[in-house]
């Protein structure tokens, strides 16, 4: 037996460095050391006439393709970094269960022909004989003795399609499932759902990918924020969804000791975006994002309770077929925008949705509004149309809410001026913290300043085919502000001793706490 290396990876689970032994990368902890056995196959090889056999370990986890093996969810996604091995893990996982019961069958799909050949169907020739097996090239299939099987195919034509939506698997893995269209995907997704043949586990639907796909946000929404965009899909989405079925198995390259020690190096030949996504497995990050210094590292925390001489507003943009959203904002002392939470909305009569804006601010236990900034086309009435000079009757929007108790100002439509004051929000105050803080539980703004898109031919604007409501709502809080540059040479300043002063500081002391926090989370 060779002497023990040791490696750079971690173990997940006690943290220890990972050692090798005759090839193999183990955990030093026994614990950990036993659950990489119980999902590793091995066999009996012979040492030659009269010299018996030894144990030859075919396929041996590393702790994280344990975790993602293990994972009891039927919606697995599992990825993030280019590197931890991850296609490899979930063809081994499948070996295992096809050889351990009888008649399970399996698909592995890839979003093209060329790359199903470059990668699976290339490493499975080679790996049928080892585990007792038999490769069918023409079939694209593998086959056991025990009656299991392993489909290989991709998505390249519509007929091709049509026949795996036709068919009930076991388990089927989208490999780079991001660059799959999003609704092949998840409709894919249906066709999982034979329970094992042993009985022990349920359909899986396993998708291992780096980000930087079509289908990035629609995984980013449904396994990693567990906040799918409930208009895009059928109401019963809603009830149905259960989070804690869709599980993200985060992998990075310091997952896997077996990685060449100059991958990362390659890495850097990348654009920024493209490297923060295979390097650092970030979800979050694409070519033509709009909001490119959107960070929520840093741009999201909760400050906690605010001081009583912080001033609120709101801000709105109006939906009725479309969706609709309320942010609920803070003006800190120091000239900052806190955002507290947000509400999308869609289908409400003025008056539901006036009651609903009042049953929110309760709930959020903010007593007085100082305004309400809203979408400009809420101050339109309705034209009789065919008229030389149309005539404006009935009555707006704006007007309606007034009448239902929630006064309305007119918002800033100036689309550019608007972008770039945002931008220049999301940048460092002097003090290095930026200019607006969003509150965790602002989901639906964050995941869209998250994925908001460039306009193809104008990269000044957001994409209006994306769902933008959250953007432009808070668009329109941003303009209701001084600058935040202007705000800071006027802000109020307090003699000390004074009660504005100690409010003041006591503020400042809340946000520079929940960077502390953030900072030590991030490291």
């Amino acid at each position: 037996m060779s002497e023990p290396v040791t490696s750079s990876a971690i173990c997940c689970w006690c943290r220890q460095s990972l050692v090798q032994v005759d090839g193999i990368w183990w955990c030093p902890t026994d614990a950990c050391r036993t659950r990489q056995r119980s999902h590793a196959l091995g066999r009996q090889v012979g040492l030659g006439r009269g010299k018996g056999t030894k144990w030859q370990w075919l396929y041996v986890p590393t702790p994280k393709q344990v975790e993602f093996d293990a994972c009891p969810a039927k919606y697995v996604l599992y990825g993030g970094a280019a590197g931890p091995g991850k296609s490899h893990a979930a063809r081994w996982a499948l070996y295992r269960r096809c050889l351990r019961q009888s008649g399970y069958e399996a698909l592995i799909l890839r979003e093209t022909f060329p790359e199903l050949e470059k990668t699976h169907l290339r490493r499975m020739a080679g790996e049928a004989e080892l585990i007792g097996a038999r490769f069918i090239e023409s079939k694209r299939l593998m086959e056991f003795p025990n009656k299991s099987l392993i489909e290989c195919g991709h998505m390249d034509d519509a007929a091709a399609v049509k026949k795996y939506l036709s068919t009930e698997y076991h388990c089927i893995v989208p490999d780079e499932g991001s660059q799959f269209d999003p609704r092949p995907l998840l409709e894919l997704s249906t066709r999982a759902r034979r329970i094992s043949p042993d009985g022990t586990e349920k359909g899986k639907f396993w998708v291992v990918s780096n980000p930087g796909g079509p289908s990035s946000s629609m995984l980013l929404d449904f396994f990693i924020d567990h906040m799918p965009d409930w208009d895009q899909y059928p109401s019963k989405l809603r009830e149905k969804y259960d989070p804690e079925q869709w599980v993200y198995i985060p992998g990075t390259l310091d997952d896997n000791p077996y990685l060449d020690p100059d991958y990362e190096s390659s890495l850097a030949l990348l654009a920024p975006w493209r490297y923060d996504q295979l390097r650092h497995g970030d979800w979050r990050v694409f070519a033509g994002q709009f909001f490119g210094t959107f960070n929520e590292r840093r741009h999201v925390r909760d400050l906690g309770p605010l001081g009583d001489d912080v001033r609120w507003f709101r801000a709105m943009d109006w939906g009725y077929n479309k969706p609709g959203c309320w942010g609920f904002y803070a003006i800190l002392p120091d000239g900052r925008l806190y955002k507290r939470s947000d509400r999308k909305f869609a289908g409400e009569s003025v008056q539901t949705n006036a009651a609903k804006l009042r049953e929110k601010s309760e709930e959020l236990g903010i007593k007085r509004f100082t305004y309400n900034v809203a979408d400009p086309s809420t101050f339109i009435k309705t034209g009789n149309v065919g008229q030389k000079e149309a005539k404006f009757i009935g009555q707006s929007i704006a007007a309606t809410f007034g009448m239902n108790g929630v006064t309305l100002t007119r918002g800033e439509n100036d689309r550019y001026n608007g972008w770039q004051r945002l931008h220049d929000l999301l940048r460092d105050a002097p003090d290095g913290d930026p200019w607006i803080i969003f509150h965790p539980s602002c989901k639906y703004t964050i995941r869209t300043m998250a994925t908001a898109k460039s306009d193809d031919k104008d990269p000044d604007d957001v994409d209006t085919d994306s769902d933008d409501h959250a953007l432009d709502e808070t668009r329109y809080a941003a303009m209701s502000r001084p600058h935040p540059l202007g705000k800071a040479k006027t802000r109020r300043h307090y003699p000390a001793g004074t009660m504005g002063a100690l409010r003041h500081e006591t503020a400042s002391q809340s946000l520079r706490l929940g960077t502390e926090s953030t900072r030590a989370a991030v490291a």
